[in-house]
């Protein structure tokens, strides 16, 4: 199609005609003809002309968590047999959560002209300020002739789909309190035998090879062993509180945001420390229990789209409550007073380490005053604070953080 410079070039040359068969002049006539000629010899140039081929799409690295560097990489041929004039690179990236989904376009690249048989590399830098769902692809490519008089669009290449995982914190893993050896070696009710299988988890030093997994060793790219009667990993509950009662505003929205890297922080730490980890949310969702990388990511892709949602807290305190329990649980929640209070009692003894991260608001808010005895309660004023809170918090323990951070001094953490 012309462009706007095409189509002036083209009206003005058909005035000229119709003014040189008008007035008699050669001069005119020949003018215009010769204008209205240019205009074909450029739409015939981007008609003529074949475009790049996209070769692969790829993201750098794969696995983005918000504020990460990524990349978008294009890997491109050129098919013809005479090399590329200017071209024009532009991919479409739509962006989704559950509350909404946007649509818009990479900065446009310009590309020098590519001679036959060759290749070409395009990056630009993926948007990672938000966690989601991202879409890229097709790309758009706009061909032009050499006097910007007409320009061909192509659209190119599939669309590839990648998850920007939430922000992680640098902190350690949950303490283990002294002398709590009830989640140190516990006996699967499943594995009474001994010879009963009771999961599946990474291979370690020491391990006998014929327990070796080799299907989902090939499917997670790792050693994966058969794990019978007992078994020696600390078990760490993670329960997000996804209510959005206590979410309705703008600035709720980025204490929410600050709950979710909370959890995916706490969960990539237990699971480096060896933990067999479980995220289990509000909204009746669970991971159930797992120690390996795979189990990881599952957590992180239901964390890159969780949003606020309807859910009782006290539902799914009962439910952990009602289950053998074991280990340590850390909750995360906007608030657990006033609307339900002592909705953690039914929990019991039914850990041997029980931690509530409280994000609080920028109202003053009233402390909770019905939790099980020896309950570690931390309180986060703000989304930055809580880094300091969790290494006040692993200081406390027997194990050292593995990433330890600077002091709380406007936290309080206690123990009830």
């Amino acid at each position: 199609m012309l462009t706007p410079s095409g189509w002036l070039l083209l009206i003005g040359s058909a005035l000229l005609v119709a003014a040189g068969r008008i007035f008699g002049s050669d001069e005119l006539l020949a003018v215009g003809v010769a204008g209205m000629a240019v205009a074909v010899l450029c739409l015939v140039f981007v008609k003529v002309r074949q475009p790049l081929r996209v070769v692969s799409r790829s993201l750098q690295p794969q696995e983005a968590h918000v504020g990460d560097d990524c990349q978008v990489r294009l890997e491109m041929a050129n098919p013809g047999r005479i090399r590329t004039p200017v071209l024009r690179l532009a991919d479409h990236i739509s962006f989704t959560t559950k509350r909404s989904t946007s649509s818009f376009q990479s900065p446009e690249l310009l590309v020098a002209p590519v001679r036959t048989d060759e290749g070409l590399t395009a990056a630009y830098r993926l948007p990672t300020e938000e966690r989601g769902r991202v879409s890229v692809g097709p790309l758009a490519i706009t061909l032009t002739d050499p006097l910007g008089m007409s320009a061909r669009r192509f659209q190119l290449g599939g669309q590839a789909e990648a998850l920007v995982y939430p922000a992680m914190y640098p902190i350690g893993p949950p303490p283990r309190l002294p002398g709590s050896s009830f989640d140190a070696v516990r006996r699967s009710p499943m594995a009474q035998s001994g010879e009963e299988l009771y999961g599946l988890r990474p291979f370690q030093r020491g391990d006998d090879p014929r327990r070796i997994h080799w299907r989902s060793s090939a499917r997670h790219d790792e050693l994966i062993v058969r794990q019978f009667e007992e078994f020696s990993h600390t078990h760490t509950t993670v329960l997000l509180d996804t209510r959005s009662a206590q979410l309705g505003t703008e600035a709720d929205g980025e204490r929410f945001e600050a709950m979710v890297s909370a959890a995916a922080s706490i969960c990539r730490a237990s699971q480096h420390r060896g933990d067999q980890i479980r995220l289990t949310t509000t909204a009746d969702f669970d991971s159930g229990f797992g120690a390996d990388s795979a189990h990881l990511y599952k957590i992180y892709e239901h964390l890159a789209l969780v949003s606020p949602d309807i859910g009782s807290l006290i539902g799914a305190v009962e439910q952990l409550g009602r289950e053998h329990g074991g280990g340590l649980i850390v909750t995360l929640s906007a608030a657990v007073d006033g609307t339900e209070p002592g909705s953690l009692v039914p929990l019991g003894s039914q850990f041997s380490s029980k931690t509530v991260v409280l994000f609080a608001g920028s109202e003053p808010g009233q402390r909770p005053h019905r939790f099980v005895p020896g309950t570690t309660v931390l309180m986060v004023d703000e989304a930055r604070s809580f880094t300091e809170a969790w290494s006040a918090h692993t200081a406390t323990g027997d194990e050292p953080s593995a990433t330890p951070g600077p002091t709380a001094t406007s936290t309080a953490e206690h123990r009830l």
